[in-house]
C-alpha cells in the first residue's frame, strides 16, 4: 500500500512538471511572426507615446588608449531592451510554461545605434546572425557584446600621473526625442565582468542621455580612468633624475683627464633621446597644454648645452698661456655671477736664480 502511494505521488508531480514542448514552440513563432510583421516600423500601439529604450553596458576591459592618435577602444557588450506590443502571447496556449524564446535579430525590429565619436568609418552595431531573447509580454532584450572605437582628446598636462575621461555617444539617426526615448536605468556600467588593465585604473563610470543641437537624443558612456605610474617611475622619470645628477659630475672631473667634454656631450645626447621617445609617444597638441615632463626635458637638455659649451670655455682658458690677459667681459661677468669677493686676482710672483742670495 505504501508503495502505491509514493508510485501516485511521482505521477502526480510529473503531471505538475509538464512542460513545453518542441512543437508548441515552433507554433509559438509561426504565430507570432506572420508576413505583416513589418521589421521597418519601430513599435508602439499609441504613436503619440514614446517607445522607451533602456540602455546600459557591461565593461569587460581597455583594450587600448593611443595618446599619439587619439583612439580609445574597450571591449564590452552593449544591453538594450525595450516592448514590442505586436510580439506577445499567452504561455498557457504554448505548454503552460514558454514565458520566453530566442530569435533572430533580422526578424524584428532593433534600434540602429551609431556612435556619434566613431573612430573608423560607421559600422552597424550587431551581427544580422545574433539573437536576442523576447518575453510573452513583449519584452525585447538584445545584448550585443563587440569592440567598442571612439576618438578621445587626452589631457597630458601631468603626464605620467594624469587621469583620462573617455566617453562613448550613442544615437538612433531619424529618431526624436517623441519618437524614441532612450533610458539609463543603472546610471553606471555594469563591472561585474571587468578585467583589470596593466596600465589604465578605471576610477568611475557613468551612462546618462543628453539631447544634441540636433534635436537628437543620445546615450553617453564615459568611463573616468588613472594611469599607473610604476612603469614609467622605473623606466622614464628615475632616469632622467639620474641624467640630470650626471651632469653636474661633469665639473668634477679633473681638466687633466681630456673626457670633460666627451662626458658631457654623451649625458647630453642621453637626455636628447628621451626627449625623442616622449615626443614620439604623446600627440601634438593636448588640451589645455602639453606635458609639463616636455618641458622639464627640454629644460635639461638645455642645461646639458649651456655646460657643455662651459666646459669647452672653462678648458679652453685652463690651457692658455699664462702671459695673456683675461678679457674685461670675462671679467665683469665673473663679478656678476660670483660677486666681487671671489674676484681678487692674485699676480703670479716668479723667483728667478739670479735674485736668490745665499748667506754667508
Amino acid at each position: 500500500m505504501r508503495h502505491l502511494l509514493k508510485v501516485i505521488l511521482f505521477v502526480a508531480l510529473f503531471a505538475l512538471c509538464h512542460s513545453y514542448s518542441f512543437n508548441d514552440e515552433e507554433s509559438l513563432h509561426n504565430v507570432t511572426f506572420p508576413a505583416t510583421y513589418d521589421r521597418n516600423l519601430r513599435p508602439g500601439e499609441n504613436r503619440s507615446i514614446p517607445l522607451q529604450v533602456n540602455v546600459t553596458f557591461y565593461f569587460k576591459s581597455i583594450k587600448d588608449f593611443d595618446e599619439s592618435v587619439s583612439k580609445f577602444s574597450i571591449t564590452g557588450a552593449l544591453g538594450i531592451s525595450w516592448f514590442d506590443h505586436r510580439l506577445t502571447w499567452d504561455p498557457a496556449m504554448y505548454g503552460g510554461d514558454l514565458w520566453e524564446t530566442v530569435i533572430p535579430q533580422r526578424k524584428v525590429w532593433i534600434p540602429f545605434l551609431v556612435n556619434m565619436l566613431m573612430y573608423d568609418a560607421i559600422s552597424e552595431i550587431g551581427h544580422i546572425d545574433m539573437n536576442l531573447r523576447l518575453a510573452s509580454n513583449g519584452l525585447i532584450s538584445w545584448v550585443v557584446p563587440n569592440l567598442f572605437e571612439s576618438t578621445c582628446d587626452p589631457d597630458l598636462s601631468y603626464y605620467p600621473f594624469d587621469t583620462q575621461t573617455c566617453i562613448l555617444r550613442f544615437y538612433i539617426p531619424g529618431f526624436l526625442q517623441t519618437e524614441i526615448n532612450l533610458m539609463a536605468p543603472r546610471g553606471t556600467m555594469d563591472m561585474a565582468e571587468y578585467s583589470k588593465n596593466s596600465l589604465w585604473d578605471v576610477t568611475e563610470t557613468k551612462i546618462y542621455t543628453t539631447t544634441n543641437n540636433l534635436k537628437f537624443q543620445e546615450a553617453v558612456m564615459s568611463v573616468t580612468m588613472k594611469r599607473r605610474p610604476v612603469y614609467y617611475i622605473s623606466s622614464l622619470l628615475l632616469p632622467v633624475a639620474f641624467l640630470s645628477f650626471l651632469q653636474l659630475m661633469a665639473f668634477l672631473m679633473p681638466p687633466e683627464c681630456g673626457e670633460r667634454v666627451g662626458f658631457g656631450t654623451t649625458v647630453l645626447l642621453a637626455v636628447a633621446v628621451y626627449l625623442t621617445l616622449i615626443q614620439d609617444k604623446l600627440p601634438e597638441g593636448s588640451e589645455p597644454s602639453v606635458a609639463y615632463l616636455s618641458y622639464k626635458l627640454l629644460g635639461d637638455f638645455m642645461v646639458g648645452v649651456v655646460m657643455t659649451v662651459g666646459i669647452i670655455v672653462a678648458l679652453r682658458f685652463y690651457n692658455r698661456e699664462d702671459t695673456i690677459e683675461i678679457p674685461n667681459y670675462l671679467k665683469t661677468f665673473h663679478k656678476i655671477v660670483l660677486g666681487p669677493r671671489m674676484c681678487g686676482c692674485k699676480k703670479k710672483h716668479k723667483v728667478e736664480d739670479n735674485d736668490t742670495k745665499i748667506p754667508q
